[in-house]
C-alpha cells in the first residue's frame, strides 16, 4: 500500500509540475529552409554499370551544357539500394507545384541535344529506366 502511495504522490507532482513549465503553442515556420528531393535507386541485376555508362555519357553531359548543379550521388556498400541521388530544390516546397521545372525544361533541351534529337533522349531514358528495379523518392530538409 505504501508503494501506491508513493507512486500516486509522485504522479500528481508530475502532472502538476507540469502545468508549471508549459510553454505556449504558437505556429512558427523554419527560417529559410532548404529542401532536397532524394532517390534510392536499386539496379536490376549486372545493369548498374550500363546505367552508370547513361548517367556520365549524357545525364551528367546534360547538367553541365545546361548550367545546372548536378546531384549529389552516394553510392551503397550495403542494404537494399545501389545509389542515392539528392537534389537540391533550389525553390523549396514550391518546386513540387510544377509539372515541368524551368531547370527541368532546361536540362531536357541539353539532353536533346546531346543524343541528337528528342526522340533519341527519350530512348535514351527509356533505356536507363529498363535497368531501374526500383525507385524510392523521399524530400528531406537540412537542419
Amino acid at each position: 500500500m505504501k508503494i501506491y502511495k508513493t507512486t500516486i504522490a509522485i504522479l500528481v507532482l508530475l502532472f502538476v509540475s507540469s502545468f508549471g513549465f508549459s510553454q505556449e503553442m504558437k505556429a512558427e515556420k523554419y527560417d529559410n529552409p532548404e529542401w532536397v528531393s532524394m532517390s534510392y535507386i536499386k539496379f536490376k541485376p549486372m545493369k548498374k554499370d550500363p546505367a552508370m555508362s547513361i548517367i556520365e555519357n549524357y545525364f551528367v553531359k546534360a547538367d553541365q551544357d545546361a548550367g545546372i548543379e548536378a546531384p549529389t550521388v552516394f553510392h551503397f556498400v550495403t542494404g537494399d539500394y545501389d545509389m542515392l541521388v539528392i537534389w537540391e530544390m533550389s525553390e523549396g516546397v514550391e518546386t513540387l507545384n510544377y509539372k515541368m521545372t524551368p531547370d527541368d525544361a532546361k536540362w531536357m533541351k541539353s539532353m536533346a541535344k546531346i543524343a541528337g534529337s528528342e526522340e533519341k533522349a527519350m530512348a535514351k531514358m527509356d533505356e536507363f529506366f529498363s535497368y531501374v528495379d526500383s525507385w524510392d523518392n523521399t524530400l528531406a530538409r537540412k537542419e
